[in-house]
């Protein structure tokens, strides 16, 4: 904002001499170079420059530089005007440092030097005005359109009032729209589409309005457009033939922002879509069948950009996050179990070893053996035929999962706490079977 600020009180500022007696009252060319340099205004091409600023800001700062420029090309115009030649030609000088394709200041710093002393100054220009003119028409009869078109404007812009110059301007300036029409229409016959292109906008500056150009530049248009989109279509046919979907997926979205209408690139985008999010969708289903629930969920995460069925992918991740609760509650009623199991074990050791000690000190007493005082209880207690059930059921889970090593380890364990089981005898068997490749 401080910038444009700046600018404006430079715009203000400068005003343009309307005769010698008010040339004193143009501000002098280092003082409006110097404004130039506080409002941060130099040449654009600067590296550092470009690194600093945003494109934002620098596409202000090029409208501001326009315009200043502008305003300080009417005071070099107007030096030039009332034959101060080298004022003119400083001040042009001074605009080609900052933008060196400034067509005009380029023009007015020749004209001013070729001026510049001279003892005759209205006569030397109406001679050089001359000599541009006839040039201007040498070119245009050799049928050199373009350079005579541009010397003829040299002429209409240092002498405003040439009545015979800008009736020649003016037809030049219609020869010189055909002309780049036909370029146009040879360079498209050609199938040079841009240099078509080109030529045709060239002409359309010349005659915004005209209905043929317009009807040529919107065909041209919509074949680069085509021309693009085959282009990301044969790209993405490639990486699909090749497997990599994402980068096929990736080229055929380009080519569709460029022709959205294309049903070819719709039709694939589609199939390619689909075949990521299958991918996606299975990759996931094998994790979840290894009980890798967060890892599943992350690849359905990843099938959702391409999915057309998120209610899908939300069921399958909420099966498996309603899986790691059930499997988490299991863990956790286990961990019990087994803390429960190793307390009531300690507690019958303990109890055991009282009796034990017990038995020894009545056999010690009685003077008769341990063995002869405790009478060993007959078959399984109740306790450990409880115990035995509930390894066997626990076991029985396991083998309907296919997990076969923890089956037999739980049923072995149910064979030691009862050893009469018949089902967790046959169970082991089973597993024998099944393990040896019977059936």
């Amino acid at each position: 904002m401080k910038n444009i600020f700046f600018a404006a009180l430079m715009l203000a500022v400068i005003a343009t001499p309307s005769s010698a007696q008010e040339r004193m009252k143009v501000k002098s060319e280092e003082s409006l170079f110097l404004d130039l340099q506080k409002v941060g205004l130099g040449s654009l091409n600067e590296f550092e420059e470009k690194k600093k600023f945003y494109e934002t800001i620098k596409l202000e700062k090029m409208k501001i530089q326009e315009t200043m420029l502008g305003n300080v090309y009417d005071n070099a115009f107007e030096y030039y005007r009332i034959g101060s030649y080298e004022d003119a030609k400083g001040l042009a000088a001074k605009i080609l440092a900052i933008d060196p394709n400034h067509a005009d200041a380029q023009m007015l710093y020749e004209a001013s030097s070729q001026l510049r002393g001279s003892l005759r100054p209205a006569f030397s220009e109406k001679l050089m005005l001359e000599d541009r003119f006839r040039t201007a028409l040498s070119l245009y009869t050799e049928g050199r359109i373009v350079e005579a078109h541009k010397k003829m404007e040299e002429v209409v812009k240092l002498s405003p009032n040439n009545i015979k110059a800008k009736y020649w301007y003016a037809k030049m300036k219609e020869d010189l729209r055909v002309y780049y029409t036909q370029k146009g229409v040879e360079a498209y016959k050609a199938r040079k589409l841009t240099n078509s292109l080109d030529n045709f906008y060239s002409a359309l500056l010349i005659k915004p309005k005209d209905a043929r150009n317009i009807e040529w530049i919107t065909r041209i248009e919509d074949e680069l457009r085509q021309e693009k989109a085959n282009d990301q279509l044969r790209g993405a046919l490639e990486s699909y033939a090749q497997g990599n979907l994402k980068e096929a997926y990736e080229s055929l979205r380009r080519a569709l922002e460029i022709q959205p209408g294309d049903a070819k690139a719709n039709k694939l985008l589609t199939e390619v879509r689909n075949e990521i999010e299958n991918g996606y969708i299975v990759s996931g289903k094998k994790l979840y069948g290894t009980r890798s629930y967060t890892e599943a969920i992350g690849e359905w995460g990843k099938a959702r950009p391409y999915s057309s069925n998120l209610s899908y992918l939300d069921k399958l991740v909420l099966r498996a996050r309603e899986q790691m609760k059930l499997e988490a509650a299991e863990k956790q009623r286990r961990a019990e179990d087994s803390a429960r199991r190793a307390r009531e074990e300690e507690a019958r050791r303990a109890k055991e070893a009282e009796e034990q000690k017990k038995a020894e000190e009545e056999a010690q007493r009685k003077g008769v053996t341990v063995e002869e005082v405790v009478k060993k209880p007959q078959g399984v207690s109740a306790e450990n035929r409880l115990a035995a059930q509930q390894h066997y059921l626990e076991g029985l889970k396991f083998f309907q999962n296919s997990n076969y090593e923890k089956a037999r380890s739980e049923w072995t364990i149910t064979k030691q706490l009862d050893p009469e089981s018949a089902d967790a005898g046959a169970g082991l068997k089973r597993i024998e079977q099944i393990l040896a490749g019977g059936q």
